[in-house]
């Protein structure tokens, strides 16, 4: 197996200004780090290569590879780029104080050697939690996930705030006064 794959050196990429959702424009500069290449040797001199992206966590190359795992070696490339979430406490089965968990964290992925359900193209995988992702997520589908969330965040902020403080209200005014003066925590 002499195999040499050698993908084009990465040109340094830049977002510019983006609307979403009719607010002001995000101004952001993207800058990718130079990429280089992976490499990765049997120990009968086989060897295969590909772009490592600048951006990529890890490098998959090795040499010493036995003959016959040459091709999972290649086929196991994965590069990826975490990025970090909200930590949130959450209580499971929603009773009790929860624990801090860290949620919608997740990684920018790119598989070479996709199989039949992956992408051979940078996608976003979001962890929702515990198990739970969302995952091949193309430019699109993450603009329409964003939006979801901020109209989730907005919806906290300018429905579900306002009546959990008229709730409270309500709430208190119609306790005994020994309960009115414990009463709820105010945010």
């Amino acid at each position: 197996m002499t195999r040499t794959r050698t993908a084009p050196p990465g040109r340094p990429a830049t977002l510019a200004s983006v609307r979403s959702n009719g607010r002001r424009p995000v101004e952001s500069a993207v800058r990718v780090p130079p990429g280089r290449t992976w490499t990765i040797a049997s120990l009968e001199g086989d060897v295969a290569r590909g772009y490592l992206p600048g951006w990529a966590e890890e490098d998959p190359s090795r040499i010493g590879i036995a003959p016959e795992r040459m091709r999972h070696a290649v086929h196991d490339v994965i590069h990826r780029a975490p990025f970090d979430g909200q930590l949130l406490r959450l209580a499971e089965g929603g009773y009790g104080p929860g624990e801090q968990t860290w949620v919608l964290s997740g990684n920018i992925e790119c598989i070479p050697e996709a199989g039949e359900d992956e992408q051979p193209f940078p996608v976003v995988n979001v962890h929702l939690i515990e198990d739970f992702w969302l995952t091949g997520l193309g430019p699109r589908e993450v603009a329409v996930l964003a939006a979801q969330l901020r109209a989730q965040a907005d919806r906290l902020e300018q429905e579900v705030r306002p009546r959990l403080v008229a709730y409270r209200a309500d709430w208190a005014a119609h306790q005994p006064r020994s309960a009115r003066r414990r009463g709820p925590r105010r945010s």
